[in-house]
């Protein structure tokens, strides 16, 4: 009884203090809140801290709005409630299209610790139009469709490439409209580890954006390792997806021009724009340009819209 009241008046003391009852885990990462300073990462409109370099998975593009590095845009991200610590967060958007992107950090840690990461995350993905395909603003509910995921992971190599087969991933999340926690156990090979935050997509919207902060990595934990001879994008611990590869659309079938010279193709079951524009021998762009359409509105085309390719005489 003694031994128990000395334990409760310690901890009373610890408490008045202001102190800690237990120690918490030392971050090994840098700048662990995304405070900056920013880094250009090769556009004015590309910047992440410079602690965090970027990946941008750059095609296939079998649809046109499909995996399209040039439409991301990365930015500090200063406005309750998307941060955790302030001032800031880091933000990752580009509306329209699919992105699959991650930031990352090399880390020194103790030869062939357990280590456990985490990040928390904001998701937002929504399409601001109505069944008529009318705009009916913004701000919209962040919606399931896009098939948007947020994961962690780590290379217990220290290797810089996301779908290194040896990186151990953590379970998938997609916190609409909240801040969620992903989260990964895993054991260094080494003396050099690589921590991965990754988000991607399965379909475009309109409004497309990630939110990052409070990222945690520490010694301790179960560990995790990735079995020998692993393929693909990494063993995960609890269920998350795995990024698959994009199937090859198939070209449209050239149809003859009418009898004014004019060139049309009414669209088909499968086509896209980029293979449409590959069978007529024209830029995407003219074709965009030529049926008044933009790289939002184009993945809206019905079935069977006749697109012009060419005028008559062009």
């Amino acid at each position: 009884m003694k031994k128990l009241t000395l334990i409760l008046i310690s901890s009373l003391v610890l408490l008045a203090l202001g102190l800690p009852a237990f120690a918490q885990p030392i971050n090994l990462l840098q700048d662990p809140g995304f405070e900056g300073p920013y880094a250009n990462r090769g556009r004015s409109d590309l910047n992440t801290p410079a602690a965090w370099p970027l990946f941008v998975q750059d095609g296939p593009t079998g649809q046109i709005w499909e995996n399209r590095a040039d439409h991301l845009f990365a930015f500090p991200h200063c406005t309750a409630p998307q941060v955790l610590s302030a001032p800031c967060s880091l933000n990752l958007n580009g509306g329209f299209v699919t992105w699959n992107a991650g930031v990352y950090q090399q880390v020194a840690v103790p030869a062939n610790a357990n280590l456990v990461g985490s990040v928390q995350a904001w998701v937002q993905t929504c399409n601001s139009r109505n069944a008529e395909n009318q705009f009916v603003g913004f701000p919209c509910g962040s919606s399931p469709d896009s098939g948007v995921y947020v994961r962690v992971g780590i290379d217990p190599n220290g290797g810089t490439n996301p779908y290194d087969p040896a990186i151990i991933w953590g379970a998938a999340i997609a916190p609409h409209d909240h801040w969620g926690e992903a989260a990964v156990n895993a054991t260094a090979n080494g003396t050099m580890v690589t921590f991965w935050i990754f988000t991607g997509q399965s379909w475009p919207s309109d409004f497309n954006n990630r939110w990052f902060d409070n990222a945690l990595l520490y010694v301790g934990g179960p560990g995790g390792s990735s079995p020998a001879g692993s393929t693909g994008a990494g063993t995960q611990t609890g269920g998350g997806e795995q990024p698959t590869p994009r199937p090859t659309a198939s070209l449209p079938t050239r149809q003859p021009a009418d009898a004014s010279g004019a060139q049309y193709h009414a669209v088909q079951f499968g086509d896209t724009l980029s293979g449409i524009a590959i069978v007529y021998g024209v830029s995407l762009q003219r074709v965009l340009d030529l049926n008044d359409l933009t790289m939002a509105t184009a993945r809206n085309v019905p079935l069977g819209t006749r697109l012009l390719i060419r005028p008559a005489g062009g």
